[in-house]
Order: structure tokens, then C-alpha cells, then sequence
């Protein structure tokens, strides 16, 4: 990385390598200790991510809404997906979110501050504390560049 973040550094297909949420009670892994995840920038301003747990069981059912409740639930519960634009704000990368599982997410606005490697495939972003599963944390998720 040159020095300044530009949206061009972002570009690319990213693989989680961890997820952890720091709190006043320690570290936590939200999504276990391997998560599965992709995030992808492209150069057109647009980004997409998916985030679950590694391994999730199969659900019954021919199709989701027909599986059993419970199954359901926990299949959101262990899954994390929006998309929507990007932009780069000084050493902050915007997310602006204009589809979520969670809908509440949908015309929101997610910042994460970015840690980009020197040779520019590693690639941590954090954000300010907020809750996840309960919990106030600061979430800090490591990723690895797939490709460009």
C-alpha cells in the first residue's frame, strides 16, 4: 500500500480468515474459531460479503421456508450477508448497505477502519463497538486477497 487508502487497494475477492470481538470480558469468535466468509470490492464501487460458520448442518426440507423453524432460525442465526457501494473515507472503508439478511441493516451506513498489509493481501477491518449476538464488542475480521 502506498501510504493513502484508496479504493483501488480494496479491489479484489477477499477470504475471512478470523473474526474476534474484543469486550470488557474478553475475546470472543462470533462465528466459531474458522469462520467462512468472502467479502468483494470491485472497481465499480460496489461490495457484497457472506459470513457463516464454518461446517453449518444441513437444514430439512425441500427449500428453507418449508424446513422446520428451529432449523431455520439457527441457519440465520450463523449467517451474515449484505451488499450495497463502497467508498474509502480517509483510512475508513464505508459500506453502504442497500440489501441485508438483516433488514434493519438496509439503508445504514458501515464503517470499518482498515489495516492493509504492505504488500496488500492482508487486510483487517475493525469498526467501533456495537452488539453482536448480545454482546457490545469491537469486531475486528482478518482477511486474506483471493484474487484482485
Amino acid at each position: 500500500m502506498s501510504g493513502v487508502l484508496t479504493a483501488a487497494d480494496l479491489v479484489g475477492v477477499w477470504r475471512l480468515v478470523a473474526w474476534t470481538s474484543e469486550g470488557e470480558d474478553g475475546v470472543q469468535t462470533p462465528m466459531g474459531e474458522r469462520p467462512d466468509g468472502i467479502v468483494v470490492y470491485t472497481a465499480d464501487g460496489t461490495m457484497i460479503t457472506t459470513i457463516g460458520r464454518a461446517n453449518r448442518p444441513s437444514i430439512e426440507g425441500a427449500d428453507m421456508p418449508s424446513s422446520p423453524v428451529d432449523q431455520q432460525l439457527d441457519a440465520v442465526a450463523t449467517f451474515i450477508a449484505y451488499s450495497g457501494t463502497f467508498h474509502v473515507d480517509g483510512g475508513d472503508v464505508v459500506h453502504d448497505v442497500a440489501m441485508s439478511l438483516y433488514p434493519n441493516w438496509v439503508g445504514s451506513s458501515k464503517r470499518r477502519h482498515v489495516t492493509l498489509s504492505a504488500d496488500g493481501n492482508d487486510l483487517t477491518l475493525s469498526a467501533d463497538p456495537f452488539v453482536v449476538r448480545g454482546r457490545l464488542g469491537t469486531q475486528v475480521l482478518t482477511w486474506k486477497r483471493v484474487r484482485r
